[in-house]
């Protein structure tokens, strides 16, 4: 029978396994936040202009959640699954936004993903030392 609790037969768990808790956490809050914005911006009277801070805000705030969880899951290293959980993060939404839009890839979006990576680092410490005691 498959284990999917992470764990190995030696008993050391995978790293794998908290980093993806992260990074389904990091999604479902991101889509949270666009279902939110849609919302307001299609019941409100919400301008537009103010749509790509937004979506930073919402993008910076999943990161930061779902690696502060990889992190406090996994119980040390939090800048390490921070940085990885950020790392798939901005991977998975480059993805998304580059196969479903006309959009390039630009030293822009670079340098936004590579943010994405430190937010995670950051929220990665945060959630390790929100670990409970073991």
């Amino acid at each position: 029978m498959t284990d999917f609790s992470g764990s190995s037969p030696s008993g050391r768990r995978s790293p794998v396994v908290p980093v993806l808790h992260g990074l389904i956490v990091s999604l479902c809050i991101a889509l949270a936040g666009v279902l939110l914005i849609a919302s307001a911006l299609a019941w409100t009277s919400l301008p537009e202009a103010g749509l790509p801070y937004l979506i930073y805000t919402v993008h910076a705030t999943a990161v930061l959640a779902g690696a502060g969880w990889a992190a406090r899951k996994a119980g040390h290293r939090g800048w390490y699954y921070g940085l990885f959980t950020g790392f798939g993060y901005a991977l998975t939404v480059t993805i998304l936004a580059l196969a479903s839009a006309e959009v390039s890839l630009t030293p822009a979006a670079l340098i936004q993903g590579a943010i994405l990576v430190i937010i995670g680092s950051f929220g990665g410490v945060i959630g390790v030392n929100l670990a409970r005691e073991r």
